[in-house]
């Protein structure tokens, strides 16, 4: 009796050239598995922690739901452990010579290489996703990544003079992150002397195992520990004595969320956040290759996110229809398959994506699946979604893995509006064969990375961030090393909490503004106004404020602003800001020196309205002077500012822009009034942001005198100034949903506030946590830090050949 035929015969497999499996075996991580009993624990100091008396969650397979191991869930003396681990490592870490750094971080991408297979496999099998792009793609980078910092901790003396590291970072996976993501945020903290504790989720055992090579070069146990936990565990971290910084990735809510519950604790916050991308398709675009870039960009396991996908009208048609004949094509199944396109990435993501399908159907869209797929599956099929009303709330809501939503547009103009009305802002891909029209597009959108005719390239060398909701935080190229940098003798960051403070009240009444006793001496000048819009108005409560000098005589007056006049003030800096920012570096630089010689002709009126509040003549002369070298200093760097031109490993030139955030809120300290205000309105201004801002509380005069020169000089609605109550206009401006970016030079209290109203929109702040600021010194008054935080970093790829 003849055999059965349990596949295709050699005839078929040539007529219907499909592919067939290539299993890729998984012994060797069920073998390490087995050297741990099947039972993770955490790895710190260099050793395993297995401590008793813990929680423990299962580790399944996501395919086929089986049972791989356990994990044990951290707890706060976990936590103790490993940031204690950590500090008495940093000092030494800190300490070495950056050739000895070099090699280090050499041996482990040697350690890497060494034990890939294991790597790879071990990753794959737990997360579900193809074996191929984590063999090719992330095992071979992260080998690259370590690479690449090893030659910037052999530099870094002497090109990162006058910075040091931070200290000890946090760092906070999602589930959804692939170990890359932890390789893209660790390589450049060790580079720079910082150590670092990473608290990952349970169910992912590669970062276990990076840190446990990490442990067995045997030089430094201490520089990366690694425990397994939830995310809840981020304040107990954060917390902890040593801890300077906090890098989180995730889910925008998540970070929200931990940026109010961080608020006034001391680390600083770093945010990734999102992975939903987007994808422009022009006319003029070749069709065939931006379908594959739809591939690469989500149905190819590269990123955890969804893709927004925009077609110019004229290729709709084409375009929908060669897409569904590439998903027809598409390969999913078990991620150790190494002849999938995309893995399963587990009932977590497919109920995320199923609910979104759901959502996206009853608001009227249409959908399209290449294939069906049962209800008892775990994957989930590669879906495009059509038709969606722009003003449905799916339209706004960000898109899971691996959805794909489509919609049309027409013009340049449109397609920019619409990309950048999205609160979102990770990465975005341009297709057109028009170099012109390609550039505009990559120059006007509003995202941390921008690829022409190329979609998810990465580079150890190229700094890839966000910005909007997707985080303002920069990992790869000299972007990722500022990161986990600080200006030398920059002091520790200490918990700042107040624990009576009252987010509902702070801010909300405002102080008596009326004297406190009769008027002595000639009547005061008239009340100034508020600066708004290139001229002084009065303020919407039609009221106004008692300024004293150092004898508690009455010095004048100034407006009492409010809300509706912080308002006005975002809504004059929105109008100025497109023009100021298309202004060439040169043309910034020609009006801040204009506005330093105006400065210097005004001379003898500051100087006499700083001798009112008690500052000394010569002291008095001084600080005038010193503004207008500050001026005079940020015009010229503005003069040099440009695109730094980078080659990658592939042909083509990548850009690394400089852009402003927009508009730039900027609340001045009471001391240095005119040395503080010309310090942080000068960079604002040379980098391309407009400005609104408030000036010194006890000695607002100065700058008022100032915005009578920039209301000659400058384009109306660049700058402006608002007087009043701080903690009243501090509560405004932070709550505004419309500011790009904060700074904030006042008390504890106010420090702790900005902090926690700026989760609304996610925007960027810079707060001194009460800290005095010696704004007289070049470091701190001058220094390259306020010319980083004036700006974000775009990432704009050029790639040329095939």
């Amino acid at each position: 009796m003849a055999a059965t035929r349990a596949g295709p015969s050699v005839r078929e497999i040539f007529t219907t050239l499909e592919y067939g499996p290539a299993p890729e075996s998984h012994a060797c991580a069920l073998a390490w598995l087995e050297t741990h009993d099947r039972r993770l624990g955490h790895y710190v100091n260099g050793k395993w922690l297995k401590p008793e008396n813990r929680n423990s969650v299962l580790c399944q397979d996501p395919v086929t739901g089986e049972t791989l191991a356990s994990c044990i869930l951290a707890e706060a003396e976990d936590v103790a452990a490993a940031v204690e681990a950590a500090r008495t490592a940093l000092e030494s870490w800190s300490g070495l010579p950056g050739a000895a750094r070099a090699q280090h971080l050499s041996r482990l991408a040697k350690m890497i290489q060494k034990h890939q297979r294991l790597l790879w496999t071990l990753d794959s099998l737990f997360t579900g996703r193809a074996v191929r792009e984590i063999r090719d793609g992330d095992v071979l980078l992260a080998q690259q990544l370590l690479q690449y910092h090893a030659v910037q901790a052999h530099a870094q003396e002497e090109a990162l003079g006058g910075w040091e590291p931070m200290g000890v970072i946090g760092l906070i996976l999602p589930p959804t992150f692939s170990f890359l993501e932890m390789m893209w945020r660790i390589c450049p903290a060790l580079a720079v002397g910082c150590t670092v504790v990473a608290l990952v989720p349970p169910a992912s055992p590669a970062p276990l195992l990076l840190a446990q090579l990490a442990g067995e070069i045997d030089t430094f146990p201490g520089i990366l520990n690694v425990i397994t936990g939830s995310a809840s565990l981020a304040p107990a971290l954060a917390a902890w004595p040593g801890v300077q910084k906090v890098a989180f990735c995730g889910a925008i809510e998540e970070g929200r969320a931990l940026r109010r519950t961080l608020a006034g604790q001391g680390p600083e916050l770093g945010l990734a956040l999102g992975a939903e991308s987007l994808l422009l398709l022009t006319a003029s675009a070749d069709v065939d290759s931006a379908v594959e870039g739809v591939v690469d960009a989500v149905w190819s396991d590269r990123s955890p996110g969804g893709l927004r996908l925009l077609v110019q009208e004229s290729a709709w048609d084409e375009t929908m229809r060669r897409l569904q004949v590439r998903m027809g094509r598409l390969r999913s199944s078990r991620g150790l398959d190494g002849a999938v396109d995309m893995g399963v990435r587990g009932a977590a993501a497919c109920d995320l994506a199923q609910h979104y399908v759901q959502e996206a159907q009853s608001q009227g869209a249409q959908v399209f699946q290449a294939a069906s797929v049962p209800s008892d599956s775990p994957s989930f099929p590669p879906t495009l979604i059509t038709g969606l009303p722009p003003s449905s709330p799916c339209g706004h809501a960000e898109v899971p893995w691996p959805l794909v939503v489509a919609s049309p547009f027409r013009t340049t103009k449109e397609v920019l509006a619409v990309a950048n009305g999205t609160p979102r802002g990770c990465s975005a891909s341009v297709w057109s064969e028009r170099l012109g029209q390609a550039l505009e597009l990559g120059y006007g959108l509003h995202m941390g990375t921008v690829w022409i005719n190329a979609h998810g390239l990465r580079d150890p060398a190229v700094p890839r961030g966000g910005c909007k909701e997707s985080g303002s935080s920069w990992h790869g190229g000299l972007d990722g090393l500022y990161e986990y940098l600080q200006p030398s003798g920059t002091p520790a960051r200490l918990p700042f909490l107040c624990e009576n403070l009252n987010y509902d009240t702070f801010g909300l009444a405002v102080t008596s503004s009326l004297p406190a006793g009769p008027e002595v001496g000639p009547s005061p000048a008239p009340p100034y106004g508020l600066f708004i819009g290139g001229r002084f108005q009065a303020p919407g409560a039609r009221s106004s404020r008692p300024i004293q000098d150092s004898s508690g005589n009455l010095h004048g007056y100034v407006a009492e602003g409010g809300a509706k006049d912080i308002r006005g003030a975002v809504e004059a800096a929105h109008q100025a800001a497109p023009g100021w920012r298309n202004q060439s570096p040169g043309a910034r630089a020609a009006l801040l020196w204009a506005l330093a010689a105006a400065l210097g002709r005004r001379r003898p009126v500051l100087v006499s309205r700083l001798e009112r509040h008690g500052v000394e003549l010569t002291a008095a002369k001084a600080e005038v002077d010193l503004s207008v070298r500050r001026l005079q200093a940020w015009g010229a760097r503005a003069q040099t500012q440009g695109q730094t031109l980078q080659v990658a490993g592939l042909k083509g030139p990548i850009l690394r822009l400089r852009e402003p955030w927009g508009v730039l809120a900027i609340v001045c300290p009471d001391e240095w009034p005119l040395l503080a205000f010309t310090s942080l309105l000068a960079p604002a201004l040379a980098h391309g942001n407009s400005v609104v801002l408030v000036p010194s509380g006890t000695c607002p005069l100065l700058a008022l005198e100032v915005c009578q020169d920039m209301a000659t000089l400058l384009p109306a609605g660049l700058v402006n100034v608002v007087t009043g109550d701080r903690d009243h206009l501090t509560r405004c401006l932070a709550l505004h949903q419309d500011i790009q970016a904060l700074w904030y030079f006042g008390s504890a209290q106010g420090s702790q506030f900005v902090e926690w109203a700026s989760a609304g929109n996610l925007k960027p702040v810079w707060v001194n946590r009460g800290c005095p600021r010696a704004w007289d010194e070049e470091a701190e008054g001058e220094g390259p830090e306020l010319g980083l935080r004036a700006a974000r970093t775009k990432a704009l790829w050029l790639p040329m050949g095939d």
